[in-house]
């Protein structure tokens, strides 16, 4: 397969839609993983932008500033660290595909590092929102536990929760990487199908952005049913007016985090972080435009693709799916 500027620009376009609402295209994946599917995602299209790029220090920073400034621009909501999390997965791709050329091995070891940087700062923005408090709870219901049922309290343990949990997500990026790898193979394969040489015309009829559904009510909810958890174990366990103190000073201090988050520090973050892409902006802007342009069609691509592997099972679905969404992204032609 020919490496070309026409391809990364594609793989990048994939990118920022992939950053900027994915999620909301792939509505039939109606699960708890989604966002780990679509970050699972990002992380093979950077991948395969290193693997077809001479220079891929200099390709992977272009594409991630076209991405950045798409998502800014697509999904003004998104917190602040989500834009930390597409840099770090930008960063460690350059980083080891500058040193390794693109195999099994070395795409494990990207989704393995990226996917387990994501579990741990999920767990510290847990942790600056609820503080100790969580953990404490969980260590206290677990000590109960143990009185009751012996050694199995001993998997209650916030230390065992957050080591399954780590574990976890090193093990889905083994799979990421696999998945990688096979991707490539799978392109290299399919280059020739002529399936896959369609025109954008035949999207015209039914092209446009659709609006990102505002997916902010889901971080209340898990506010919300933490909260409870909390405030349960405080109220039913301890004993005295420190109950109320307790509860009260995990209510204020968890109401308090998220409101300074989303209506100080991400709107402070916001401002700067625009004001730094736009200074960037000029160095890409051909390829911002391009992207703009591609993202209603490249929409439209991956329902396809996706309704195409809708019967497939397992990895070989997601591995079809992301696959024939490349190529169907590459051969796209804009003009009749």
């Amino acid at each position: 397969m020919q490496r070309n500027s026409k391809i990364i620009s594609r793989l990048t376009a994939l990118w920022a839609l992939s950053e900027a609402g994915l999620g909301g295209v792939l509505h039939a994946l109606q699960s708890p993983f989604t966002g780990l599917f679509v970050g699972g995602f990002a992380i093979v299209l950077v991948s395969l932008i290193a693997y077809f790029a001479e220079d891929k220090w200099n390709a992977i920073f272009r594409s991630l500033l076209v991405v950045l400034i798409i998502k800014l621009a697509v999904s003004p909501h998104s917190p602040p660290t989500s834009y930390l999390a597409v840099s770090f997965q930008a960063l460690m791709a350059a980083l080891i595909y500058s040193k390794l050329s693109l195999t099994k091995w070395s795409a494990m070891l990207l989704g393995v590092v990226t996917l387990v940087e994501s579990a741990i700062q999920k767990l510290l923005v847990l942790t600056l929102i609820y503080g100790t408090s969580l953990w404490e709870a969980i260590d206290s219901f677990s000590k109960y536990v143990i009185k009751k049922m012996g050694f199995l309290g001993n998997i209650f343990s916030s230390t065992t929760i957050i080591s399954i949990y780590l574990w976890l997500y090193a093990l889905l990026g083994l799979v990421v990487g696999y998945i990688i790898y096979d991707i490539v193979r799978y392109l290299e394969l399919n280059q020739g199908n002529v399936k896959y040489q369609i025109q954008a015309i035949e999207f015209d009829d039914e092209i446009g952005l659709a609006k990102k559904k505002r997916g902010r009510w889901r971080q209340w909810v898990i506010f919300g049913i933490l909260f409870a958890l909390i405030a349960a174990y405080y109220f039913f366990v301890k004993e005295g007016d420190a109950v109320w103190k307790n509860w009260l000073y995990i209510f204020l201090r968890s109401a308090g985090i998220l409101l300074l988050w989303y209506y100080v520090i991400a709107p402070i973050f916001k401002k700067y972080f625009a004001r730094f892409l736009e200074g960037k902006k000029h160095k890409v802007q051909a390829e911002v435009d391009e992207t703009l342009t591609l993202l209603p069609y490249l929409r439209k691509v991956t329902k396809l693709a996706w309704q195409e592997n809708k019967n497939e099972k397992g990895l070989n679905k997601l591995r079809n799916f992301m696959g024939d969404t490349i190529l169907y992204s590459i051969h796209l032609q804009l003009e009749e």
